[in-house]
């Protein structure tokens, strides 16, 4: 993807000036050439994303492009083609981008869980051996709707990625400096997410002291306060860490 770092720099500068109409297909763009490299870094990818959400936000045009590229990404995974990169042999490698993931991506920002849960459902019925491998990203869209009973098949144990987390603790930030994806944050949500869907379950089923008693695990668990604090805040309120990583971006944009 030719001169990426500065066609992203040139978008970032025009949507912070409020020329949106000028940075959307600038943002385009850069998606399109993102699905079509070679093992786009997902750094450039999370960055992608995360302009988009600001742009989304501020600008209706960009939200409607947004949920146009969200149905088109639908059509190709429907159609097969299961991942978000390009290889020349025209198979699926280890470690691409599912393009899944774009989707749930994608509807988290444009706040529509019900489009997730409505094509995992799709994925149940007619393609179980991947709905089995995407489940953990649809699993708080069949919660959101109720289905505790299809939530409960598909979720996975909620603290299994504990001891990931903490190991992750010892060497990254949680907030790394800008330009380079907050790893260990996101693992943190993925983590808190596993046990919130896992505790959701159980109250949904009538056990809601066994949620309790997850939460408390959860938290006991965690290496250090500033983990187990941000753990709590995203447990009371999901989004809260993807809001900080947001805010600080914005902070750092604003001293740059």
């Amino acid at each position: 993807m030719p001169a990426i770092d500065n066609r992203l720099t040139r978008m970032s500068a025009l949507r912070r000036e409020g020329r949106h109409a000028e940075a959307l297909p600038l943002l385009q763009q850069l998606f399109a050439d993102a699905g079509q490299a070679m093992k786009p870094a997902r750094s450039t990818h999370f960055i992608i994303m995360l302009e988009w959400k600001f742009l989304a936000d501020a600008y209706a045009p960009a939200r409607a492009a947004l949920q146009a590229e969200r149905d088109g990404q639908i059509r190709l995974l429907l159609a097969g083609e299961h991942a978000f990169v390009r290889h020349d042999s025209g198979r699926p490698q280890a470690g691409d981008m599912s393009r899944f993931s774009l989707i749930v991506e994608m509807n988290d920002t444009l706040g529509d869980a019900r489009s997730t849960a409505d094509l995992f459902a799709q994925l149940d019925s007619s393609a179980p051996e991947l709905a089995r491998q995407y489940a953990w990203q649809a699993l708080p869209a069949i919660v959101e709707a109720g289905n505790f009973a299809l939530a409960d098949r598909y979720r996975r144990a909620p603290l299994e990625h504990l001891e990931t987390v903490n190991a992750l603790a010892a060497s990254q930030p949680l907030f790394p400096a800008p330009g380079m994806a907050p790893r260990l944050a996101t693992e943190l949500m993925n983590l808190v997410k596993d046990v919130r869907i896992a505790a959701a379950v159980l109250r949904g089923q009538g056990q809601a002291t066994e949620a309790d008693a997850l939460y408390a695990a959860l938290l006991a668990g965690l290496a250090d306060d500033a983990m187990r604090a941000l753990a709590l805040r995203e447990l009371d309120a999901p989004g809260s860490i993807t809001a900080d990583i947001v805010k600080r971006q914005m902070e750092q944009e604003q001293l740059s």
